[in-house]
């Protein structure tokens, strides 16, 4: 009787401190090795609009993981596009588009293998939250993180009129991309 009750005690002690290890976990982003992209569509033939950045900054406090993808230097490869979307993002009030993910949410690879899967978000743009699903897939090499992920977002979710410039107006639905490295620590 007494061994039963102190492997329950032992048991119970190991699952605390594995549970405080786990939650002491941080990803922090290494390297900058860091894109991130957004698609849009025109309503007019089909054209399609992509923006670029290399900056982006992750932050983990052991319960969510956040993105958060300065705008102000997001590049469409032509100036006139360039200040139309900051105009519309109004990037000097917003200066940030941040998505949030609950780190249990996420399935986080062991060295040598990957993981993918959906998990929800909440994406914040122009000063509005909304709920989202974002696709990820990661892989664990020499104790890096390789992430990619990806979400479609409804531009009149987050108060923002789709961009429109001589008759060509953006599609309300964009898609943004990300990838980058993180260490686990």
């Amino acid at each position: 009787m007494r061994w039963t009750h102190r492997f329950a005690r032992f048991a119970a002690l190991a699952a605390v401190a594995l549970t405080a290890t786990i939650a002491e976990a941080k990803l922090a982003r290494t390297g900058d090795q860091a894109t991130v992209t957004f698609h849009a569509l025109a309503t007019v033939g089909g054209m399609r609009i992509d923006g670029t950045t290399n900056e982006l900054n992750v932050s983990d406090d052991g319960t969510t993981v956040k993105l958060s993808v300065p705008l102000a230097n997001v590049g469409t490869g032509m100036d006139l596009r360039n200040n139309h979307m900051k105009k519309a993002l109004d990037v000097g009030t917003y200066p940030t588009a941040d998505l949030t993910v609950a780190r249990s949410a996420l399935k986080l690879p062991a060295e040598g293998n990957s993981a993918s899967g959906d998990a929800p978000g909440t994406m914040k743009i122009h000063g509005k939250e909304h709920a989202v699903t974002v696709h990820y897939a990661a892989g664990r090499s020499g104790g890096n993180i390789t992430v990619k992920g990806s979400t479609t977002v409804s531009l009149p979710d987050y108060g923002i009129s789709p961009p429109n410039y001589s008759g060509v107006t953006v599609k309300p639905d964009v898609t943004i991309e990300v990838s980058f490295v993180v260490k686990d620590n």
